[in-house]
């Protein structure tokens, strides 16, 4: 009986570690599924109060990376289905495209052309209808 237990708890372990992998690998949301709130707290890596654009375009390519799944250096309709989060409907999406489309919104959103936006220029620009 003592072997069979012991294979069991080795079994759930291991799936408890592989569930922790499988959730650790997810790719880190839209900018635009974020929540206006954390937008800024989540993507300041420089603590200055706002997201310049090298922070967003930093965010925007690790997240093209992780989503690229067949790692072909572009993001097809299943990888990245277009939707409302996104910056660009453009399939199949280079990284420098899809960094282009970030940067393209980010110009939009910065009011004071300051090179950083504040929770009050996201907002704005979400209320506009951009993400």
């Amino acid at each position: 009986m003592k072997p069979v237990v012991s294979r069991v708890a080795a079994i759930a372990a291991t799936l408890v570690v592989c569930a922790g992998a499988a959730q650790a690998q997810k790719s880190p949301s839209p900018i635009g599924a974020l929540p206006i709130e954390t937008v800024v707290e989540q993507l300041d890596r420089n603590g200055n109060g706002c997201v310049d654009l090298e922070e967003g375009r930093n965010y925007v390519s690790r997240r093209f990376h992780q989503i690229d799944r067949n790692g072909d250096e572009t993001l097809d309709a299943n990888e990245a289905p277009p939707g409302p989060d996104e910056t660009t409907n453009t399939r199949p999406i280079s990284l420098v495209d899809w960094q282009d489309a970030y940067t393209a919104r980010f110009t939009s959103f910065d009011t004071d052309n300051n090179g950083c936006l504040v929770k009050a220029e996201v907002e704005a620009g979400r209320a506009k209808g951009g993400q």
